[in-house]
């Protein structure tokens, strides 16, 4: 059963990624025209792998899903969730 969520609403995504720096420059450029909150979550204990929170307001399903897409769309990004 799929779960009832009421839109607009403030989604969360969870992002790992292998190039810090990379994700912090790109996701800017995404989702400029977009109020945002980024924030770095952690690092791996290697150093290899961040992870970040991104919160956002979406209106729709659909526009939730474009958004989990862009970030997949990341280069050095691992895991959206």
């Amino acid at each position: 059963m799929k779960p009832e969520i009421r839109y607009p609403c403030q989604w969360y995504y969870k992002i790992i990624g292998a190039d810090r720096q990379r994700i912090l420059d790109t996701i800017p450029t995404l989702f400029e025209h977009c109020d945002y909150h980024l924030s770095e979550s952690n690092r791996s204990r290697t150093g290899k792998y961040t992870s970040f929170h991104f919160s956002l307001q979406v209106h729709s399903e659909e526009e939730r899903n474009v958004i989990f897409t862009a970030l997949k769309s990341i280069p050095t990004v691992k895991i959206v969730f």
